[in-house]
């Protein structure tokens, strides 16, 4: 099955919006056994459109979706251009127009004049329903191509593809392919490949994609059967063990608060370049509260002093990014909220701030238990917002593997 993505919006192509649109539709529909064969992304003008469509349909795919332009406003002309292509006279949905005009009641409102566009209905084509907004969908067959026109919003996109057009592609009778993704992190992508070479340099019959983040590397492996992509992932995991931290779109931070209620164990932080990111991303699961008991924030010389006990000598002698400071604050802060695990973190984000001596991205972590406590040190880049992300990344790593091995 051969799918063509177009999204419609000078917002899309000033990089004001991010594209989030042909990245969703893209996973939602390769999951099932599509092939994505192009992507665009063009103006709300006729001549853009129009160019896209012709390019698409030389290549014969099954579908083209599309995104955006169907909005009320003067600038959201791509109704009219796709009648025109496909070759359609429309009507006016008088029942529509009034079912959008209590819908603008109910909030106090009179529905504008240029909303009627969005009651106008293709003769040769099938609306497509829209249960949260006010643009619906249109579905055209053109020659051997279906062509499926939906609203930009993304929300609004989701639930009609969910509704309506994933469930028509998988009735055409395609079969999914087996998917699995190895979630991995603590490890770069140059580096992983070349662990897990002598398990993926033989003949697997599979396809691999490597997706690199911040937070680590994801590993795809497809095939249209389920035992290859099975034998695969199993000889993976004999390497990476538990570098893989989970599968498919399950988040790293789901996968400790799981750990951590199942090990019943509790964790307190005492973050200060991170300000509070550790604890953060905990608490963005449900359930955590059990997990995480809370949290300082001692960014400040005198907040690690007065309120985690730091002696002022040690700071003095040894600097307040330092393995000693890192050990005093991660025992302390365990103590303070009486838990298993104690968290800290002290390090120069950037960009400013560094020295020869401790450069920025100079990093301390320390974990403190109930057998003692431990600093590792490390030395991320000069990106500020990297930095934070990646010493976040790397202190709940440590915790998690503290957990699996408790």
């Amino acid at each position: 099955m051969k799918i063509a993505l177009l999204s419609i919006g000078d917002e899309i192509l000033s990089g004001d919006t991010l594209n989030t649109n042909s990245q969703w539709i893209g996973q939602q529909l390769t999951d099932v056994g599509c092939s994505i064969i192009q992507q665009n992304t063009v103006r709300d003008e006729q001549v853009s459109i129009i160019s896209a469509l012709s390019q698409f349909c030389v290549l014969s795919p099954n579908y083209i979706i599309i995104t955006g332009g169907l909005g009320p406003t003067e600038d959201d002309i791509t109704r009219q251009i796709l009648f025109d292509f496909v070759g359609t006279d429309s009507t006016f949905d008088e029942e529509y127009w009034h079912e959008l005009s209590v819908r603008f009641e109910r909030y106090g409102k009179s529905i504008p004049e240029s909303n009627r566009s969005q009651a106008l209905v293709p003769i040769k084509g099938e609306i497509i329903p829209n249960e949260i907004g006010s643009a619906r969908g249109y579905k055209f067959n053109y020659e051997e191509t279906i062509i499926i026109s939906l609203p930009g919003v993304p929300s609004e996109m989701k639930k009609m593809m969910e509704k309506s057009i994933i469930p028509s592609i998988i009735e055409t009778g395609i079969k999914p392919k087996c998917i699995r993704t190895l979630r991995t992190t603590g490890i770069p992508e140059s580096a992983l490949i070349e662990k897990i070479s002598s398990a993926t340099q033989i003949n697997h019959g599979c396809k691999l994609g490597y997706y690199p983040s911040l937070f680590g590397v994801d590993i795809r492996i497809s095939n249209l059967e389920s035992d290859p992509v099975d034998s695969l992932a199993n000889e993976i995991y004999k390497i990476l063990n538990h570098s893989i931290y989970g599968e498919g779109k399950i988040t790293f931070e789901k996968v400790i608060v799981k750990l951590g209620l199942e090990k019943d164990k509790t964790v307190a932080t005492a973050e200060s370049c991170t300000g509070g990111l550790i604890g953060h991303r905990l608490t963005d699961i449900s359930g955590s509260s059990r997990l995480y008991k809370g949290g300082l924030v001692v960014y400040s010389n005198e907040a690690k002093i007065n309120l985690l006990g730091v002696p002022a000598k040690i700071i003095n002698v040894h600097g307040a990014v330092s393995s000693e400071t890192a050990e005093i604050l991660a025992v302390n802060v365990k103590n303070k909220f009486n838990t298993d695990y104690g968290i800290s973190v002290t390090g120069i984000a950037g960009p400013t701030g560094g020295s020869i001596e401790k450069p920025v991205g100079l990093v301390y972590i320390g974990l403190a238990t109930q057998k003692g406590v431990n600093v590792k040190k490390f030395l991320f880049g000069n990106h500020r917002k990297r930095n934070k992300l990646r010493t976040s990344q790397a202190a709940l790593n440590w915790l998690r593997l503290s957990l699996l091995n408790d």
